[in-house]
């Protein structure tokens, strides 16, 4: 058999499988599947895109030119592949076939092709994210259900059986105006010229997918049942969703900044299907798919980056280094009192002292609350702090009173917590009297320490510590075998010349010691 007499043309938009059946109607077969197969092929195949079965159809319509129209489906397991962009065949309204019942009117009212052949399905109509006529405005209706004739792709014989009825369809087809998720896929799927969005970073299936998970959330809220959804609220929701998803990855974390509102109005802890709902579920539990792994990274680093996420809490199976701490969870990981975290972090400025904000949302920066409350959990009583630095208590107070030393918290009388002195701040000042008594120990003279000489020289301990300090003494040294203040010594005689030098040229904020 070398070509068909009767061959509709095959339209830019239309789906293969529904022109196969137009071609099937156009020459008077009872089906599609009857058809196919007195030409040597099997409808099926033409339905899943199979290369062979697709050339040797196209040869017999004359449309051999048409090899690579959008409209030829390529099936892989679980997708089909239009073109470029890939849908899952779950998402695909092909059981259900909808059609716009005035597109149709209009294709057998003009005066291409054979008439009871004219009437073609559209690509568009495809998509089960697509639910409305754009150009007629209405809804999309369904043909009847495929009984009797074997497939149900065969759309001429589906379209055949509404006809009896037909006004009945052009009823069903109520007012409703297409929304953008549904012009985004339309566009998208027919290779129609646009900007580019985010959304397109993603394969078609995937970002319709979200944008109605997305838009479902606004719409129903977090925990909304699928199932219960209509088709004009899966409208609705696509609608709201893509305003969302169309803006761009800033907008989706702010969206998803919105769903916080149950951790901070106290209803749970942090969990990501408490806090995220259904749209967590279906990407934590339900799908396994690596293609919504960004959008994934980016749930997590939005919840990261804005709540106190720890690597004890798993998003999607994967535990992220922690950006924040609550009272809560700095209590948990150093083993503090919580009434007594709270008091030393209000002391502190890092948090407020508001009586009802919850522990556990009562948050700081981790790295800036990891590093006070190890410098709190390491620093040392006044007494165990002049152990240290081996002064004595007159001295100690002088050093304080001078500010050589700080407190960890500077204010502690006023908030009621005991002095407590870091580590690293008594080791500053350690190693701030070593380099200024960093002389070589010297054969003769008279040196002594420090408390000795204010009484040889008559002089404030805070005179001869602003001489130190300010590298005047240029004969200070360490004693050997001793340690800290006490190890400091400097020449009786050098403190008296250089105070006589420099007495009444200190810094009014000096104190005296």
């Amino acid at each position: 058999m070398g070509t068909l007499l009767v061959a509709p043309v095959f339209h830019e938009d239309e789906l293969f499988s529904n022109y196969v059946s137009r071609v099937s109607a156009a020459n008077g077969a009872r089906s599609a599947v009857e058809f196919c197969q007195d030409m040597g092929v099997r409808f099926q195949s033409l339905v899943d895109g199979d290369g062979p079965s697709v050339s040797r159809m196209l040869e017999l319509t004359r449309q051999e030119h048409r090899a690579n129209a959008v409209g030829i489906a390529r099936r892989e397991d679980r997708t089909l592949t239009f073109g470029s962009e890939t849908l899952l065949r779950s998402n695909l309204s092909r059981h259900r076939l909808r059609v716009c019942p005035h597109c149709l009117d209009e294709d057998e009212a003009s005066d291409q092709g054979y008439g009871g052949a004219r009437a073609y399905g559209r690509l568009a109509w495809v998509p089960a994210f697509v639910r409305t006529c754009r150009k007629h405005g209405n809804m999309l209706v369904p043909l009847p259900e495929a009984t009797g004739f074997g497939s149900v792709h065969d759309f001429a014989t589906r379209l055949e059986l509404a006809r009896p009825t037909w006004r009945r369809y052009v009823n069903a087809a109520a007012a409703a105006e297409s929304s953008g998720l549904e012009r985004y896929v339309e566009d998208r799927l027919l290779g129609r010229e646009r900007n580019s969005i985010w959304l397109d970073r993603l394969p078609l299936y995937a970002a319709g997918r979200l944008t109605e998970l997305v838009g479902a959330t606004i719409t129903h809220g977090r925990d909304f049942v699928t199932a219960s959804l209509g088709e004009r609220e899966w409208l609705e929701a696509g609608r709201r969703g893509f305003e969302i998803t169309s803006a761009g990855p800033e907008s989706f974390r702010e969206f998803l900044r919105t769903l916080h509102d149950k951790f901070w109005d106290r209803q749970g802890d942090f969990g990501g299907r408490l806090i995220y709902g259904r749209l967590y579920e279906m990407l934590a539990h339900e799908n396994e798919d690596l293609v919504y792994d960004p959008i994934r990274d980016l749930i997590r680093e939005t919840a990261v980056s804005s709540l106190p996420i720890g690597p004890d809490h798993r998003l999607f199976g994967v535990s992220s280094p922690r950006r924040w701490h609550s009272v809560r969870s700095v209590t948990k990981e150093f083993g503090l009192h919580h009434k007594t975290a709270r008091k030393m972090l209000v002391a502190a400025g890092l948090i407020e002292a508001d009586a009802d904000t919850d522990d556990s949302r009562t948050l700081v920066e981790a790295g800036e609350m990891e590093t006070f409350v190890r410098r709190w959990q390491s620093s040392l009583k006044t007494d165990a702090a002049r152990e240290y630095v081996n002064i004595s208590r007159s001295s100690w107070e002088i050093v304080l009173k001078e500010g050589y030393v700080k407190p960890l918290i500077e204010g502690y009388r006023q908030h009621g917590v005991a002095p407590l002195f870091s580590l690293d701040e008594l080791d500053r000042f350690v190693a701030r009297l070593e380099a200024a008594a960093s002389a070589e120990p010297p054969s003769g003279g008279d040196f002594v320490r420090l408390q000795v000489a204010v009484k040889r020289a008559s002089a404030r301990l805070s005179e001869i510590l602003h001489l130190l300090f300010e590298g005047k003494l240029g004969s200070a040294n360490m004693e050997v075998g001793e340690q800290g203040f006490e190890a400091v010594r400097v020449n009786v005689s050098d403190v008296i010349l250089t105070l006589q030098v420099h007495r009444g040229a200190y810094p009014s904020g000096q104190g005296r010691g």
